[in-house]
């Protein structure tokens, strides 16, 4: 029974891999926008099983952005502005404000998407005093003998106000994400100088990484595939040796995370790199030795004559 019970799954499992990809466009984004508002996905063992892989290329060139103070962040700012730029603003700006991170179903479980309770809960308490504090204040200014009653009016009034109120800074959360993307706050963030010199500066770098990896997780669920970003990175030989070293410091925050979904291509000649790694104030006492931090930071060298 257990192995009629195992093939069962399996055959189910590969059923459900090779069903056909959604794409966040036209009429799946509405479907999109309707899952990430009041569904949490699931990463399942079928999904990580699927063959069906998508690719986005991103071409970095470190000699465009040579010029500015924190090369690092070019290559942040370039990888949110590919992605919002792939899949489109609306989805991930409704993500920032109500999606969910994607959880790990347990055992044989399929069941890709579960539905956000609380969500839906608060939602629709919101809409119901909303309802209910527009129809007491209707009914104190409509109903005659009952519009003398003062204190209807206001209980009417606090009401609508309060629910509507709620739902409004929602929107306008979703609708300032839409305006003001990754790119433009990581570059805030950047030319801000009070706010650089303090310790809470990479860790809302981090905090942008982090929802961009979650999004790509959610997004690798709705279209029923998985997702890799291939990060091409070239020109860093013609950089200074301080903006070389934030660069690797860079791939390795990005990839600090076992799970994003993230491949770096690295084209740089190591007769100049390592003696920039050297020569870099930040990589004393880390990389005195440039080829073996290269050997630890790149997992699968090869060379090109």
């Amino acid at each position: 029974f257990m192995r009629e019970e195992m093939a069962r799954r399996e055959a189910a499992e590969l059923l459900r891999g090779h069903r056909k990809p959604r794409s966040p466009h036209g009429w799946g984004l509405l479907v999109a926008l309707w899952l990430l508002a009041f569904y949490e996905p699931v990463v399942t063992e079928g999904h990580l099983r699927r063959k069906n892989l998508e690719f986005l290329f991103i071409r970095f060139s470190a000699w465009e952005f040579a010029g500015c103070d924190k090369l690092w962040a070019g290559l942040v700012t370039t990888l949110c502005h590919h992605v919002r730029q792939h899949f489109g603003a609306l989805p991930l700006s409704v993500f920032h404000v109500l999606g969910s991170r994607p959880r790990f179903a347990s055992g044989f479980s399929q069941r890709e998407w579960i539905l956000k309770k609380g969500t839906c809960l608060r939602l629709w308490g919101l809409l119901l005093v909303l309802g209910a504090g527009i129809a007491i204040l209707l009914v104190a200014l409509l109903v005659p003998g009952i519009k003398d009653h003062h204190a209807l009016k206001v209980v009417g009034s606090a009401a609508a106000s309060l629910s509507g109120s709620s739902l409004v800074l929602g929107a306008l959360s979703i609708l300032k994400n839409f305006l003001v993307s990754e790119k433009k706050k990581i570059e805030r963030l950047t030319n801000s100088e009070r706010f650089a010199s303090q310790l809470g500066f990479m860790s809302k770098i981090r905090g942008e990484v982090e929802v961009l990896v979650d999004y790509l997780a959610f997004m690798e669920v709705f279209e029923r595939r998985r997702l890799r970003v291939v990060l091409e990175i070239t020109g860093l030989d013609l950089c200074y040796p301080e903006k070389v070293a934030g660069v690797f410091n860079a791939m390795a925050t990005l990839l600090s995370d076992a799970n994003a979904p993230f491949i770096f291509l690295l084209a740089v000649d190591p007769g100049v790199i390592v003696p920039c790694l050297e020569q870099a104030g930040c990589m004393k006492g880390l990389a005195d030795n440039g080829y073996l931090y290269l050997s630890r930071a790149v997992s699968l060298p090869f060379s090109i004559p």
